[in-house]
């Protein structure tokens, strides 16, 4: 189905479901087998998903601009500005990203394959069983080093995706076993930047979220099933290095919540919204547009 309905609707939660931090539930549609064999991750343009999905799900007034982190620098277009398109595929399980960046000061080509943690990214956190807890398993001080890297990553994941990347893999899972589930069929990306000051970078990927990873069995993991319906742990991090690689200028959360590298109950909540727009059969939603002509939807019984 192309040109999906949804173009970045958020929801005021009043149903029964229970989000994993506030009150809101940020609805992800499906993106059909057709549609994503339309985007190219190697064109360097974001029409694609213009065309396929629409309007971006997400722009920086979306997010909080943690002022604890780095300079705590608040948004400014002209500082960094960036559109962010996501979705999700039942056929392969799998949860889709884009992003066009505008940054005036841009660290991304330094990036030397080493930690794409330390660059302009965007990071993304996917707990699709919604079981949330410390999830990298540093909170347990009686697991063996085996333990924990047994249980890193375990029941949800983080991926950080690069525009500008040595290996051409641009998207990166933080766990061990990266060199399986970086690799097809679990994530692929790609990306690209152009100019100087500023610097105009576009980073496309897809991932795979796990009820259960097992960093040195591909076979014994568990990739999380996903139907319209579901509601799944879900968060969005981009930070801003205009000092340096490591060096954060600024900050921006979805959640506005501190660790939630560790912690999966700090993320929203995101409903899985079907191809023909079906929210999961127990919602009725009354829809307005918001002033960026996305959809806004309010939850009832």
């Amino acid at each position: 189905m192309k040109r999906l309905m949804a173009m970045g609707l958020i929801l005021g939660l009043t149903s029964g479901a229970s989000a994993h931090i506030g009150e809101q539930v940020f609805l992800l549609f499906e993106m059909a087998d057709e549609d994503i064999v339309d985007l190219d991750f190697t064109d360097g343009t974001v029409e694609d998903w213009e065309d396929v999905v629409g309007e971006p799900q997400f722009v920086p007034t979306d997010l909080y601009q943690d002022p604890t982190v780095g300079d705590g620098a608040q948004y400014d277009p002209a500082d960094l500005d960036y559109r962010i398109w996501s979705g999700w595929n039942s056929t392969n399980g799998t949860i889709w990203f884009a992003m066009e960046r505008i940054d005036n000061v841009y660290f991304g080509r330094e990036y030397d394959g080493s930690s794409p943690w330390n660059y302009e990214a965007i990071e993304v956190m996917l707990d699709a069983d919604h079981t949330g807890g410390d999830y990298t398993g540093s909170a347990n001080p009686d697991w063996t080093d085996e333990e924990k890297k047994l249980n890193n990553n375990r029941t949800a994941q983080q991926y950080i995706a690069v525009a500008d990347d040595p290996s051409g893999r641009h998207v990166f899972y933080l766990g061990a076993g990266s060199e399986w589930v970086n690799d097809l069929p679990y994530a692929d990306g790609g990306g690209v930047s152009v100019g100087d000051n500023p610097t105009v970078s576009i980073i496309e990927f897809f991932c795979t979220p796990f009820d259960d990873l097992i960093w040195n069995s591909p076979d014994d993991s568990v990739a999380s099933p996903l139907f319209e319906g579901k509601i799944i742990g879900y968060q969005i991090s981009t930070p801003d290095t205009d000092q340096g690689p490591g060096q954060d200028r600024a900050f921006h959360t979805l959640s506005g919540q501190a660790a939630t590298w560790r912690f999966a109950e700090r993320f929203v909540d995101a409903r899985l919204v079907g191809a023909g727009g079906d929210t999961g059969g127990d919602i009725d939603t009354a829809v307005e547009e918001d002033s960026w002509g996305r959809i806004k939807a309010s939850l009832s019984e």
